[in-house]
This record gives structure tokens, C-alpha cells and sequence, in this order.
């Protein structure tokens, strides 16, 4: 009887030590291949974080610290205290409601053309050459946008002209290509397409079922829109609307080609203090970059939370 423990002892434990000291010597040779991997992985993202670095943190935090001190390098809060001053408060009221304008209606007629392209997929070269427009306009501005309206809609532009010899109306009485609602006309040209992109995942996401559920309990249309579509889309739909403000609220270029000093908003302010077209001063311009940088960063703060919210809704959806 003891012959047959010892044989079974001699069974049970030699193999097992055998099994257990060899997973464990395969798994340390095979944690380098992994760790080498996951080094190579980060080193590939180097340059990434290099220029975000070089480009957009650093720059930043220049701009703040000069913000806090004066043209001797002394620590000071007068530049932020100047910001209180009513052509400073106008030009970041200016940047605002031209922001909030342009995002709003934006986002409306975006949010048509974005259903539009989801809907109607026939014929599909159409729908396919509609989206590439508007990926491509979604990303146009700067002077050559600015010269294309003024050349469109300026004093001597086509439209101008032909409506003037047609029908004896002045559309440049109306609307001034350097007025705020001529710069309104030049930003919706990119905000209208760049609120259909953004919507297209969104409106994606709308289950026809839940359409025809409403409909089968007896709901009208327009209700179903207002208690489910909307709903679901509210997260995606303001996320989308703060980034078109963000998107407008620094832009430069356009606007400052088609109205220069004309147009009293925050980025053509600083573009004079830093580049002498009044007296230099780059602590108040670090001042104003600050204020924006604020207004930016709750914009986007927004943006995040709600795409979260939006993002969490379609996983429990599928």
C-alpha cells in the first residue's frame, strides 16, 4: 500500500511541478516581445506629443506669463485690469454675438443639410459629391474666402451688379460687406457645412424602429421629433454648436480682410498689439489671448461632457 502512495506522489507531483515551472518560464521569455512592443508604440507617438508640446502648450504658457507682467518683465495685473475698458469689452462682446450668430444659424441649416445627405442617398454620385463639398468647404477661410465674397457680394461684386441692373436694388446698402452681417454671410459659408459633417454620425444613429414604434402607438410626427429625435440628439447637436462658436470665435483671417480695423473683435485686436499697428503691447494682447483661452477652454469643456453623454446613449443603443 505504501509502494502504490509512493508511485501515485511520484505520479501527481513531478508532472505538475513540470507543468507549473514551464508556463512560468515561457511567460518571463514572453513579457519582452510585449514590452518592446509597447516601448515602440510610445516612441511612435513621440513626435506627436513633441509638436503638440513645441506648438501648444508652450506657447500657451508664454502667453499667460507674459499676461501677468508689464514691458519691464515685473510682475503686474494691469493688463487684465485694462480688459475692462469699453473697447475691449465691446471687441469680446463683438467676437460673442458674432459667434453665437453664425453658430446658431449654423447649426440649423447644417443640421438640414446633414439629414439631407443621411436621407437622400440616391443617386449616389450626388450624394457622394454633396459630402465632398462640404467636407471641403467646412475647412475653407482666411483671405481667400474673404476676396471670394467680396468679389461675390462686395461694391462692384457679380451679385451686386446683376441684382443693381435687374431689379435697381443695392444689395451693399443692405448689407455692407464690412458690416457684422456681411461677415456673418462669409462664416456661414464654413459653418453650414461643417455642421452637416458633424451631424451626419448623429443622425446616423436614429434608429428607424424607433420611429415607426411612435408611430405605431399613435404619435404624429412632429411629436415624435420633439420627444425622441431631438432628445437623442441634443448632446451632439449642442456639442456641435459650441464648436462651430469656438470655430468662429477665433477666426482672424477672413474677417479681417474683408473689414481690417472696421471689425472690433478680439483676434484683430491682438494681431495690432503684436504687430505695431498701434503702440506694442504684448502684455495686454497676452491679456486678451488669456480671455480668449478661457472662453475656449469652457466651450470645449462643454463639448466634451456632451459628447460623452452622446457617446454613452449610442452604446446603449446598439
Amino acid at each position: 500500500m505504501s509502494v502504490t502512495l509512493i508511485d501515485q506522489d511520484r505520479d501527481g507531483v513531478a508532472p505538475e511541478a513540470g507543468v507549473d515551472s514551464a508556463p512560468a518560464a515561457t511567460s518571463g521569455r514572453g513579457d519582452r516581445p510585449s514590452r518592446s512592443r509597447s516601448l515602440l508604440s510610445l516612441l511612435g507617438t513621440l513626435p506627436y506629443f513633441l509638436f503638440v508640446g513645441l506648438f501648444l502648450v508652450v506657447p500657451v504658457i508664454v502667453t499667460i506669463v507674459k499676461a501677468f507682467q508689464d514691458s519691464e518683465g515685473a510682475f503686474t495685473l494691469d493688463n487684465f485690469a485694462q480688459l475692462g475698458e469699453e473697447q475691449y469689452v465691446n471687441a469680446f462682446a463683438n467676437s460673442i454675438n458674432l459667434s453665437l450668430v453664425t453658430s446658431l444659424i449654423g447649426s440649423v441649416f447644417g443640421l438640414v443639410v446633414g439629414w439631407a445627405l443621411v436621407n437622400a442617398t440616391r443617386p449616389r454620385w450626388l450624394n457622394q459629391l454633396v459630402t465632398s463639398l462640404a467636407a471641403v468647404a467646412s475647412q475653407s477661410g482666411g483671405p481667400p474666402l474673404a476676396y471670394a465674397f467680396i468679389a461675390f457680394m462686395g461694391t462692384q461684386g457679380l451679385l451686386t451688379v446683376w441684382l443693381q441692373d435687374l431689379f435697381g436694388f443695392s444689395l451693399n446698402e443692405l448689407i455692407p460687406i464690412a458690416s457684422f452681417w456681411g461677415i456673418v454671410c462669409a462664416y456661414l459659408y464654413f459653418q453650414v457645412p461643417l455642421m452637416a459633417i458633424l451631424s451626419i454620425p448623429a443622425l446616423q444613429g436614429v434608429r428607424k424602429e424607433w420611429i415607426d414604434g411612435g408611430l405605431s402607438l399613435g404619435a404624429s410626427r412632429v411629436r415624435i421629433l420633439f420627444t425622441v429625435t431631438l432628445p437623442i440628439l441634443a448632446p451632439s447637436l449642442v456639442g456641435g454648436f459650441l464648436l462651430l462658436f469656438a470655430n468662429a470665435f477665433s477666426g482672424y483671417a477672413a474677417a479681417y480682410a474683408m473689414a481690417g480695423s472696421a471689425a472690433s473683435l478680439v483676434p484683430i485686436l491682438i494681431g495690432f498689439f503684436l504687430s505695431g499697428n498701434v503702440l506694442v503691447n504684448q502684455g495686454l494682447a497676452s491679456a486678451l489671448i488669456a480671455g480668449m483661452v478661457a472662453i475656449m477652454l469652457v466651450a470645449m469643456g462643454l463639448r466634451a461632457i456632451l459628447l460623452k453623454r452622446a457617446t454613452r446613449w449610442s452604446q446603449q443603443g446598439d
